[in-house]
């Protein structure tokens, strides 16, 4: 309600903005045909320019003033609609606790005879009208900050919370008076049924009444505050609406702008901008950026010609760089796919795995109590019967006392490895956008996680880590070039490996703390090596030595990239049988 009675003053504001441009016309004393000779006088780079700079700046002022105005409703009603919310979930809670006290205090004169079942009921009768004053507490703070968004006036409100707090306080009094009365725990038999009745009868008496008016009254007091909830919702349609219409309608007129004004200048430029459009055809056609369109005018189309030559020649010059960023964005888009794959897979890993490793213990423990109680059994009775003794032999029970710890064993140490693999997944795939300290190590270790499946064909890898400290940088991008270098070491030795059965494939890994205070990852293997003439191109974009379909040749250029970034360096140092060795330098703290 208080929502709907703000939004008046805007509409009749809005009413109001649109007499504006008529009354500034009139005042400003301005003719049409004034304006249209100072337009016609334009040249023709200004008409442009002018006339779609209004046309976007109605689209983007419409656009603006819309999701200003639209947020600013729609945040009013979020907040009455959260306030509305707050306020009905607190009163329902004081009516729910009010309704339990009650219940318990009914439930007394039942019990009484029975000690245990009535201190229950007593205590759980205080505890509810203990909750519920607190309650009240809170619905009066809650009313006196939201004096303005309240369903009711915040006066009635306040004095039906205060009602409820004098009569429940009453109405416990009453009660434990009566309990006390009566003697409700020291009550011989005889005497319990005429207590039964005379706590039936204050029960029921006037504090009852009381509290069944009050309800009600908090009752209506509740649907109101569901009204006003309705109401804030549909005000958030409402707002919703409005700012779609606004920007609709902006972008509408800025459309019907940039449309005439098209047509318009469009009759204008279309002859002199022939030649360049035949020339541009013939540019996109053919691919050939040697073309040139002739500069025959000093004016705007003369300008647009030799502008348009150099643009050709820029174009000819950003094409390859063109090229080369869409492959590495769509490497770079692979990457970041798979490791949202592997995020997600490790973190739905995670948690059975997690299970079934902290009962693994467990399971063992209990297992181990049912053997030794089978110990105990066969120690107590030695002489078993003939069923229990066919039994034992079926099913090996000797043998099963023996395996079976080895069997939980094994299956705690598969876990173990499961909670590792997990874990490495997990930091190889966390995504930052922000620099900040890791552990160099740490990466090296996620990705030979990632790669096991291949290392473990046969492949041994030596580390060798010095003591490193956290380094600056995107962790992320670093474990893609850890993924690069070891990747094509791991093909390289494949390749190696299937021609020579008798070869021992390995992978140097070794780190260190040079004096410059930078750290040096170094990674080599024993496989076949790079010639001189490759090596000088390795880090080249697309270039690749692999087999069509096996290697793109951006998976180096994107790692030199990465390095440059972190202003580190990387080099490679190979010789034809005798490994390859890639040396990658990182500064600690990166400006």
């Amino acid at each position: 309600m208080l929502l709907f009675s703000r939004t008046k003053p805007i509409d009749s504001q809005t009413k109001t903005d649109k007499s504006v441009p008529k009354k500034l016309w009139q005042n400003l004393s301005i003719e049409p045909n004034w304006l249209q000779g100072k337009f016609s006088r334009l040249r023709i780079g200004y008409k442009i320019g002018y006339g779609y700079a209004l046309a976007i700046g109605i689209a983007i002022f419409g656009t603006g003033a819309g999701l200003k105005l639209g947020d600013y409703f729609r945040k009013e009603a979020l907040t009455q609609l959260n306030v509305s919310q707050q306020q009905q979930q607190l009163l329902q809670n004081l009516q729910n606790n009010v309704f339990e006290a009650r219940s318990h205090a009914a439930r007394m004169p039942a019990v009484l005879g029975d000690r245990v079942w009535l201190e229950y009921e007593n205590d759980r009768f205080f505890l509810q009208i203990n909750e519920a004053k607190a309650l009240i507490e809170d619905n009066q703070s809650f009313a006196t900050r939201n004096r303005d968004r309240l369903a009711v006036e915040e006066k009635k409100l306040q004095d039906l919370l205060q009602r409820y707090a004098i009569v429940i306080d009453y109405y416990a009094q009453i009660t434990r008076q009566q309990l006390k009365e009566v003697e409700a725990w020291n009550l011989p038999p005889n005497q319990i049924e005429a207590a039964q009745l005379q706590i039936l009868r204050n029960t029921s008496g006037e504090a009852a009444f009381d509290l069944d008016r009050l309800a009600d009254n908090l009752n209506e007091i509740i649907l109101a505050v569901d009204v006003q909830k309705l109401q804030a919702a549909t005000a958030l349609e409402e707002a919703e609406a409005l700012r779609n219409r606004i920007i609709l309608g902006s972008m509408l007129i800025s459309a019907l702008m940039a449309t005439a004004l098209a047509y318009n200048t469009s009759r204008a430029i279309a002859q002199p901008l022939e030649a360049v459009t035949n020339v541009a055809q013939q540019v996109a056609r053919e691919s050939n950026f040697n073309l040139q369109v002739p500069v025959t005018t000093q004016d705007e189309i003369g300008v647009f010609a030799a502008s348009f030559n150099k643009l050709i020649q820029r174009v000819s010059d950003y094409t390859k760089e063109l090229k080369e960023t869409q492959a590495q964005l769509i490497q770079t888009e692979k990457m970041s796919s798979l490791g949202q794959m592997v995020a997600g897979v490790a973190h739905e890993i995670n948690n059975p795995v997690n299970f079934i490793r902290g009962n693994v213990d467990y399971a063992n423990k209990y297992i181990q109590d049912l053997l030794e109680l089978i110990d105990l059994y066969q120690e107590t009775y030695p002489t078993a019967t003939a069923e229990i003794q066919y039994f034992t032999e079926d099913i090996e029970v000797e043998f099963i006392k023996e395996d079976l710890p080895k069997t939980l064993d094994s299956m705690k140490m598969g876990a173990d490895r499961i909670c590792e693999i997990v874990t490495s997944m997990r930091n190889f795939s966390r995504s930052s956008d922000l620099r900040k300290p890791s552990d160099i190590h740490e990466g090296i270790d996620s990705t030979l996680v990632i790669l096991n499946h291949r290392l473990k064909q046969g492949i041994e890898v030596i580390k060798e880590y010095g003591s490193l400290p956290l380094v600056e940088c995107y962790g992320t991008q670093l474990n893609q070039v850890f993924m690069n270098v070891i990747g094509n070491a791991i093909d390289a030795l494949e390749e190696l490996k299937a021609a020579d059965k008798n070869y021992s494939p390995k992978i140097w890994i070794a780190t260190e703390v040079t004096a410059e205070n930078t750290v040096t990852v170094k990674i080599w293997d024993n496989g076949p090596g790079i010639d001189s003439a490759i090596a000088k191109h390795i880090f080249d974009p697309f270039f690749t030595t692999k087999s069509i379909g096996k290697g793109t040749g951006l998976g180096l250029a994107i790692s030199h990239q990465i390095i440059a970034k972190h202003q580190g360096k990387i080099n490679v140092n190979s010789q034809i049988g005798e490994g390859t060795e890639f040396i990658i330098t990182l500064p600690i703290v990166s400006n």
